[in-house]
């Protein structure tokens, strides 16, 4: 057998989901709570002033500024796949906030768990190998308060998402008061936010980024 055949019969053989979702790589883990959540460090890094989604950054190997997730999951899924590969660029960028897999309100408990776990264990693998990570603190109902922010670092910088909940008046309601579980359980030093400036919030201790997909939207220009 030849060593082209052997390497197309190599790529074709299908992968175990212990091997699609690299879980081998993130061995064991510090973990929190009952749903046993790997625990993420502070950060109380450097804030750089611009933030690109990470597609776009490496794409066009941008690495001063914060690279961010907020964006559809299936463009950042490769991470998953094969998070060493995009390692060495990641490791370069000022600073990155953990990947944010989709939670939706209306989805099951168990796949909104599954998403939130597998964030978490990336962004603890990556800061395991060098990578500037700041906690991405997510929530959906109610019922994700717990897993959401066991193990949670206390009195650090962190990120909060708020896009894709404006339409609906019932996911701005869950938004509004998981922030506040998050700003009285964290006491947070700093608060990287994406997206639309919402009531209530600690606009003191908060940076907003906009969404720049959005930004050039509405402004008709293109940052370079």
């Amino acid at each position: 057998m030849n060593q082209q055949k052997r390497a197309k019969q190599k790529k074709a053989r299908r992968r175990t989901p212990f091997e699609y979702f690299s879980l081998d790589i993130y061995g064991s883990l510090p973990a929190a709570g009952k749903e046993q959540m790997p625990v993420l460090k502070p950060f109380n890094g450097e804030i750089p002033h611009r933030m690109l989604a990470f597609h776009e950054a490496y794409s066009k190997r941008i690495t001063d500024c914060i690279v961010h997730f907020y964006i559809s999951d299936k463009l950042f899924m490769r991470l998953f796949r094969n998070p060493e590969k995009y390692l060495p660029f990641l490791r370069q960028c000022k600073a990155v906030i953990e990947p944010d897999l989709s939670q939706y309100f209306n989805m099951p408990y168990a796949m909104r768990l599954a998403h939130a776990w597998q964030n978490r264990a990336m962004g603890v693998y990556l800061q395991n190998n060098g990578v500037n990570v700041i906690p991405n603190i997510t929530w959906s109902c109610h019922d994700s308060y717990e897993y959401s922010l066991a193990g949670r670092p206390h009195n650090s910088v962190i990120a909060v998402n708020c896009t894709g909940i404006l339409n609906s008046n019932y996911s701005m309601y869950l938004w509004r008061e998981g922030y506040k579980n998050v700003v009285l359980s964290l006491n947070p030093t700093t608060i990287i936010r994406y997206g639309d400036r919402m009531p209530e919030e600690k606009e003191e201790i908060s940076i907003y980024f906009e969404n720049e997909r959005l930004d050039r939207l509405r402004n008709g220009s293109k940052r370079k």
